[in-house]
């Protein structure tokens, strides 16, 4: 069976993370590889059949958490275990535990070398010496990041690239006693999204999901609060339309 190599973090927004990008370059870190990130899954291979049921557990776990706040720095280093430079985790560090233990479930659940701490990397592998200048040039660094979702990362060429992002909030629930319809919404299209849509139109600022029973049955895309793009159940895109211009 296929597998894929998929991981879980919380990606630092803008404009934090081009600023911890600098620090990045500065201890030699490869910018390109993975954006500025809280780890909550290390990499794990799952089966490609099992890739939906991850979408949809990381949307449960969405669902449940509200955005949080965390500080982040001073930096410490996991030396001599690791010749690494992380930024610390202070702040709300109880809800960054809390969907940690959501999505670090099923098929993204894996056994692990060391206990779960909280933290930023900014070099994962530098000299001794320059770790030593790089915590005393770095000790008064600290900045506070708001968290309002959660991504899903694939790695491809050795490349981690965003593929599903979840946010921080309960779904729209529509058609209660009858047909339930899930509505969320988020910056880009999951695969599952990406498949239903066949050729989705680039540079949308909103993706708008509509699910009955985990099956996606509308899309759209906005930009502006004006959809750009709509496929799926013609009854529901008025609905979608709402959330676009409420969002």
């Amino acid at each position: 069976m296929p597998r894929v190599r998929l991981a879980s973090a919380l990606l630092v927004p803008e404009p934090f993370a081009r600023e911890i990008d600098g620090l990045r370059r500065a201890l030699g870190d490869d910018l390109e590889r993975v954006p500025p990130h809280l780890t909550l899954v290390p990499p794990v291979n799952v089966r490609v059949d099992d890739v939906s049921a991850v979408l949809a557990q990381l949307r449960g776990a969405g669902a449940g958490i509200e955005p949080f706040a965390v500080t982040l720095g001073p930096p410490a280093t996991f030396q001599p275990v690791n010749p690494v430079v992380y930024l610390q985790v202070g702040g709300d560090v109880e809800a960054v535990n809390e969907i940690r233990n959501r999505v670090f479930t099923g098929a993204l659940a894996r056994k692990l070398t060391h206990e779960f701490v909280p933290h930023v990397t900014i070099s994962e592998n530098t000299a001794p010496d320059r770790i030593d200048v790089a915590l005393i040039a770095l000790a008064d660094y600290k900045i506070e990041v708001s968290f309002e979702s959660v991504h899903l990362l694939q790695e491809v060429r050795r490349r981690w690239n965003p593929i599903a992002e979840v946010r921080f909030e309960a779904p729209l629930v529509v058609g209660r006693g009858g047909i339930e319809t899930e509505i969320m919404t988020s910056s880009m299209a999951d695969p599952e999204v990406a498949e239903f849509l066949g050729e989705p139109r680039p540079g949308a600022e909103q993706v708008i999901v509509a699910r009955r029973d985990g099956v996606v049955v509308s899309v759209a895309l906005a930009t502006g609060g004006e959809l750009v793009q709509f496929v799926g159940d013609p009854d529901l895109e008025r609905q979608l339309l709402k959330l676009a211009r409420a969002d």
